[in-house]
């Protein structure tokens, strides 16, 4: 969400619809090089340089990881499309000098990552799945 007026930023470019052709198969799970595409067609969307990225060592309790010292993702090697989209959030965020609020606050529904990751995965399956 932006800090400067409260309202939503979202951009769903036709690039990102097109890593995903029409299926009607479980595609929501990405590998790392098909998130870092996503990662990347987002950042040239939002005008901002991609985020590096990097797979979660094994025994980390954590689901993702944004560092925001580094600038780099950290996922598993298979993620749901959203959680790149939360994670990119975050990067958006520090890369504007915290114009987009990312906070995660007590987690679930009350984070703007995952609102944000909720809002753009609407956009996109209204753009890429059968009707």
């Amino acid at each position: 969400m932006k800090v400067s007026d409260g309202t939503w930023d979202i951009r769903c470019p036709e690039k990102l619809g097109r890593l995903f052709p029409k299926r009607t198969g479980y595609y929501f799970r990405v590998d790392l090089d098909t998130a870092k595409k996503v990662l990347r067609i987002l950042s040239e969307a939002y005008v901002i340089p991609a985020p590096r990225l990097g797979k979660i060592p094994n025994g980390s309790r954590e689901h993702a990881l944004y560092e925001y010292d580094t600038g780099k993702v950290f996922l598993y090697p298979r993620n749901h499309l959203k959680t790149v989209f939360h994670e990119f959030y975050h990067h958006l965020d520090n890369m504007t000098d915290g114009m987009y609020d990312s906070d995660d606050r007590e987690g679930g529904s009350s984070s703007f990552a995952w609102m944000f990751a909720d809002k753009l995965w609407a956009k996109f399956t209204e753009k890429t799945m059968d009707a």
